[in-house]
């Protein structure tokens, strides 16, 4: 995820706090860093890691049942976005020659990952309990020690302190 627009076609309706977060959170010191290496390690979501984020830097909590429903909600998608991700890897290990197909699928994993989130937001909004920690839920999901958990909350910690 780079802070680059995506498709000028997309409905503003995708534009919300949760996506504002994500590109500026993604792009914050070692954020990025952390989060591929879940993704490539410990098969994480990305979406999920910054929809935790984005709760945990609110102040606010989750259910499980909210994380479950999450979960498989953008089960069917992410398989898509692992498509795409793979095709962009392939094209990328190809550039110069396929520089021009290398951005486009670029583009396009991005405008999918901003549905993700969208669909998140969209979730964000409905009534659930909030009784777990969004990093608590995503470290078990995802098998992070509390290490890593705890230098996650740290990076947080970071953006909102810099932020004010």
């Amino acid at each position: 995820m780079t802070k680059s627009s995506p498709p000028s076609s997309v409905p503003s309706a995708l534009e919300n706090p949760l996506w504002e977060f994500s590109l500026d959170f993604y792009a914050h010191g070692d954020v990025e860093a952390f989060l591929l290496a879940c993704q490539e390690e410990r098969g994480a979501d990305v979406c999920l890691l910054l929809w935790a984020s984005y709760v945990t830097a609110a102040g606010r909590q989750l259910s499980e049942e909210s994380w479950r429903v999450a979960d498989r909600g953008l089960a069917p998608r992410r398989r898509i976005i692992a498509t795409v991700r793979n095709l962009r890897r392939f094209l990328g290990g190809m550039r110069p020659r396929t520089q021009l197909l290398y951005e486009r699928c670029k583009r396009f994993e991005l405008g999918l990952e901003q549905r993700q989130l969208a669909a998140l937001w969209k979730l964000q909004q409905e009534s659930w309990p909030e009784d777990r920690s969004a990093l608590a839920l995503a470290g078990q999901q995802y098998g992070l020690p509390q290490k890593e958990q705890a230098r996650w909350a740290g990076l947080i910690d970071s953006y909102c302190n810099e932020r004010g």
